[in-house]
């Protein structure tokens, strides 16, 4: 189980995250809503440990280590010269061969360098990796932007992959029907807190929500 307790963040003497609250079972699906601002990356970044926090942020009753968390940024930086498979090079994990049928079905031209990619394809490309890492926590933030259609039901497909491994996962998205359609329950994050967690059959709920 993934526990975070009393998280907070600060900075230049202002709070971004004001004792946050969350447990995720292995084999969630959660997504987190708020507007731009709300802290949706901030309480991504230190989840990966990028950031200072107070409070705790614990995995199977530890403290979380930056080794078991895997984090697909809403911007993927890339070197300009480097060519899609030689970026996949550098990655290992157990699930290699059902990888390489993703990468079938996502189309891309691993021969190709990285800089003549779309932003699709980049984001395509960062997902590979990232599942060939094969890490127990996976945080997804805003994995939709910039993914053709087709893509985006490969991404479901993925996503119900990790749940069925017994993963925990994290999305974020302002695209609300993506979240319907993928997660277990959906937590909206509003003045550096998780003001309220809908379970699925209270989704129709956040229509009338702005974000």
């Amino acid at each position: 189980m993934l526990e975070i307790k009393n998280l907070q963040v600060e900075f230049r003497n202002q709070k971004v995250l004001n004792g946050v609250d969350l447990s995720l079972k292995q084999g969630s699906i959660i997504g987190i809503l708020g507007k731009n601002g709300a802290g949706k990356t901030t309480l991504f970044d230190t989840l990966y440990q990028n950031n200072s926090f107070s409070g705790n942020i614990n995995w199977q009753g530890k403290s979380l280590k930056r080794s078991l968390v895997s984090y697909l940024e809403t911007e993927n930086y890339f070197y300009p010269y480097i060519t899609g498979q030689e970026y996949l090079s550098y990655f290992s994990g157990q699930n290699e061969s059902d990888v390489k049928e993703v990468t079938e079905k996502f189309h891309l031209p691993l021969e190709k360098y990285v800089q003549y990619y779309s932003s699709g394809m980049k984001k395509k490309l960062a997902l590979i990796g990232m599942l060939m890492l094969d890490k127990p926590v996976n945080i997804l933030d805003e994995p939709f932007n910039g993914v053709d259609f087709e893509g985006v039901h490969i991404l479901y497909d993925i996503i119900k992959q990790l749940k069925s491994e017994n993963k925990v996962v994290i999305i974020s998205s302002h695209i609300i029907e993506t979240l319907f359609h993928t997660c277990d329950k959906i937590a909206v994050l509003k003045n550096g807190r998780i003001e309220k967690i809908y379970e699925k059959e209270e989704f129709n709920g956040l229509n009338t929500l702005k974000f």
